[in-house]
């Protein structure tokens, strides 16, 4: 047997090695891929070899199973979210129409006797009031599908949020004196304008004041700052009260989300204000953060454009 024979059985063998060496990782690849499959997805292929095909091959298997943990991990934080806002939605509508049946079957009780029967127009009252509570609940159910669906109509131009702001803060003057809380107004002395829409602006402010008389009934100081900056405008709404607890800062904007009980005590709130919050700033290209210090300063704070493309607008 010559040189060349030996030369070429070398390097058959090498290339059966070679075969062999690649066909095991293939394998391996697979193996991984079916406990991917069968949700393990914290499997990785972890492969060290020279054949840069097989190693690029690799990278982007394991970039797809990362994107896909992503998504899944995703569609479950969706799944325990949906199923929190249809328990909390069946609360805050079976609580009030229970009270109001409770009031109605008073009402048109044949047999009560005079003392009920001159209570008949306080019932009545109530009622009414929880009827309208009712209300304002379906119409926030709505805002926010539409919200949802992009199915608003936003009238962008320059505003005043100087005047916008002040108007809010006398809607809500004589509510927060009636709790004994200190109201702060910070406003520049020129007014300020942005980009935005009067409607909407208004209620983001609303929303957020409304949070805070809710929730800083522990507190004695209610404020809104205006900063105005070179490319935005800075608006703060802030209180002194109980406080947002660090593990549900996160959370304080998803939909029906509300926090801790402690912290609900005498409130009725839906959890929906402040997801229509965030979705109207960022509707209008803005930004919104929450920060919180129990009993120091719980502060929402949301930005607006001075300047903008109008074409971005929807």
């Amino acid at each position: 047997m010559n040189t060349l024979n030996y030369i070429l059985i070398f390097v058959i063998v090498i290339f059966i090695m070679l075969f062999i060496s690649f066909f095991k990782k293939l394998n391996n690849i697979c193996k991984v891929l079916d406990e991917v499959s069968d949700g393990n997805l914290n499997q990785r292929i972890r492969l060290q070899n020279n054949i840069k095909s097989l190693s690029t091959l690799s990278i982007k298997v394991n970039s797809v199973i990362e994107e896909f943990q992503k998504v899944y991990e995703k569609n479950k934080r969706n799944e325990e979210s949906r199923k929190r806002m249809i328990s909390n939605m069946s609360h805050d509508l079976r609580t009030p129409l229970t009270s109001m049946l409770g009031y109605m079957e008073l009402i048109l009780d044949d047999n009560i006797d005079a003392t009920e029967l001159n209570k008949r127009e306080e019932y009545l009252k109530i009622v009414y009031n929880k009827g309208n509570y009712l209300y304002n609940l379906m119409e926030e159910f709505f805002e926010l599908s539409k919200l949802d669906s992009n199915d608003i109509n936003l009238e962008i131009k320059e505003i005043n949020v100087s005047e916008i702001i002040r108007q809010n803060i006398i809607g809500f003057f004589y509510e927060i004196k009636k709790l004994n809380i200190q109201p702060q107004i910070n406003l520049p002395e020129d007014d300020v304008y942005a980009l935005g829409d009067e409607r909407a602006l208004n209620r983001i402010l609303t929303n957020l004041i409304n949070n805070s008389i809710k929730y800083g009934l522990k507190g004695t100081v209610i404020g809104i700052s205006l900063i105005n900056q070179k490319d935005k405008i800075s608006v703060e709404v802030y209180d002194n009260g109980a406080g947002i607890p660090e593990n549900e800062i996160n959370y304080i904007f998803d939909r029906l989300y509300t926090v801790e009980k402690s912290r609900r005590i005498n409130t009725r709130s839906s959890g929906i204000g402040l997801a229509i919050v965030k979705k109207l700033v960022k509707a209008l290209n803005g930004t919104i953060s929450v920060s919180s210090i129990p009993f120091e300063k719980t502060a929402f704070t949301f930005t607006l454009p001075r300047n903008l493309d109008l074409k971005n607008i929807k």
